[in-house]
Formats: structure tokens, C-alpha cells, sequence
């Protein structure tokens, strides 16, 4: 009896984790989707939250690094560099959703068309993947990075 008692309360307790992954998988996916509409609505702030002082966009973008430690000068570069385009447009397609070991893992496909004042209306197509990591009761990114698919790969 003492030993069933035992094996039950071992599998609830190894279930407990995967249970609780599942509902961080739907806030993971939520929290994504919550910065791509940030981009979209043009919510610097928003994004600036989602993403502050864990990544950089690259080199050859306006803004300075997320890691920098003035989280203001993060949020108006991000701010300076929307007000520069007439359009952004980002798109999430076929993403999937991981956690492992605490870490969230996005990988899918996005699209982003913008177009600066002024400027050539662009659409690129490519890879991201996201890493993301579970503080102050939400998901931050951590480290994004995205590749241009090659031309042939989008007709």
C-alpha cells in the first residue's frame, strides 16, 4: 500500500513540470506574438519591454544594443527608427514553440516589409530563431537572430 501510495506520488510530482509546460508553451507563443504586434503597431515601449537588455538587432540598424545599460536610449532608438518608416510590416509563419530546461526555443519563418520616408517599398523573407528566458513573471528575449532566405527560395 505505502509503496503505491509512493509510485503515485512520484508520477505526480514527475508530471507537475510537463503540466506547467504546456501553459508556459501558450504565454511563450502569446509573449511572441504580443512583440510582433508590437513592431507592427509601431509600440516601442512594448517592444522595448519584451526585449530589453538581452539582445541586439546587428550593426546596421539605428539603435543602439538591448544590452546597453539605458534602457531609455534603447526604447527611443527603436522609437527613432519606426518614425523613419512609413511602413513595417512583420509577419511569424510556421513557428514552433520549445522549452527546455527552462529556456524558451522559437524557430520558424517571418516576413517583414517596410519602407522608409521616401524610400523603395521592401519585402524580406527569411529564418528566425528566438531564445527567451522566464523573468519577472513573463518571458524576455534573450537572443534573436534572423537570416534572409535567398531570392530563390521566395518565388
Amino acid at each position: 500500500m505505502k509503496r503505491n501510495i509512493l509510485s503515485s506520488l512520484l508520477v505526480v510530482v514527475l508530471t507537475l513540470p510537463t503540466l506547467g509546460q504546456e501553459k508556459n508553451l501558450e504565454s511563450l507563443e502569446s509573449t511572441y506574438l504580443e512583440w510582433v504586434k508590437a513592431w507592427n503597431d509601431l509600440n516601442a515601449e512594448k517592444v522595448a519591454e519584451i526585449s530589453w537588455g538581452n539582445f541586439g538587432f546587428g550593426r546596421d540598424v539605428p539603435f543602439v544594443r538591448a544590452g546597453t545599460k539605458d534602457r531609455e536610449k534603447y526604447e527611443n532608438g527603436i522609437q527613432r527608427y519606426m518614425d523613419s518608416m512609413d511602413i513595417i510590416e512583420y509577419g511569424a509563419h510556421h513557428s514552433s514553440y520549445n522549452i527546455v530546461n527552462g529556456v524558451g526555443l522559437i524557430d520558424g519563418f517571418y516576413s517583414q516589409t517596410t519602407k522608409q520616408k521616401d524610400g523603395p517599398l521592401r519585402t524580406v523573407y527569411g529564418r528566425q530563431s528566438l531564445v527567451l528566458t522566464f523573468q519577472d513573471s513573463r518571458w524576455k528575449i534573450i537572443h534573436y537572430h534572423r537570416s534572409a532566405l535567398p531570392n530563390e527560395f521566395t518565388r
